[in-house]
């Protein structure tokens, strides 16, 4: 539900080049403005289906999702529209399962920490320890195994996003960065 003042914000307007985050809480209630659109919290998320999905919208997961899913001509862009918020396949966190009790009972252990760390731009996250951090909650959160198998899929999955011109933006600054860590 969209509001004039909170703390959920999703990004509408999305530069995989340039933006850390799709979705963001802020410690106090604000304005999101155009790009960033406001939606209402329930009981100021203390089941955690927010929390949940905030932290699955800013993984590798989710990442890709937007950008299959966001409409744009613009290299490095996924901009949607807000009725087509709810056609993006992400899990149900809100639902009466124990799946989705555990998967909120996990971001809710976890985002404490989480929300401190220093992520680099989407388009970077080849190289961002942090975002693979988040990418090992948010697979525990899924209910699969996070082993060396699942670990490894999950760098790959990442080094092949970040070389895409539609995460990218072939941006040189971006290309150069990968570059130096061998990512080509």
């Amino acid at each position: 539900m969209l509001e004039r003042a909170g703390r959920f914000h999703l990004n509408r307007d999305l530069r995989m080049s340039a933006h850390k985050v799709a979705v963001a809480f802020t410690e106090t209630a604000c304005m999101g403005g155009r790009s960033w659109n406001t939606f209402r919290a329930r009981d100021e998320d203390k089941d955690g289906v927010l929390t949940a999905v905030l932290l699955f919208l800013n993984s590798t997961y989710g990442i890709l999702i937007r950008a299959g899913y966001g409409s744009s001509a613009d290299l490095g862009r996924a901009p949607i529209h807000i009725n087509a918020i709810d056609d993006h396949p992400i899990p149900d966190f809100a639902g009466d399962t124990a799946a989705a009790d555990e998967a909120r009972g996990i971001a809710l252990d976890n985002i404490d920490r989480l929300r401190n760390l220093e992520l680099q731009r989407m388009a970077l996250a080849a190289i961002d320890l942090n975002r693979a951090e988040i990418d090992r909650v948010v697979t525990l959160m899924l209910g699969l195994p996070y082993d060396g198998g699942m670990e490894n899929m999950l760098a790959e999955w990442r080094r092949m996003m970040c070389l895409q011109p539609a995460i990218n933006a072939n941006n040189k600054g971006t290309l150069a960065a990968l570059a130096e860590w061998g990512i080509r």
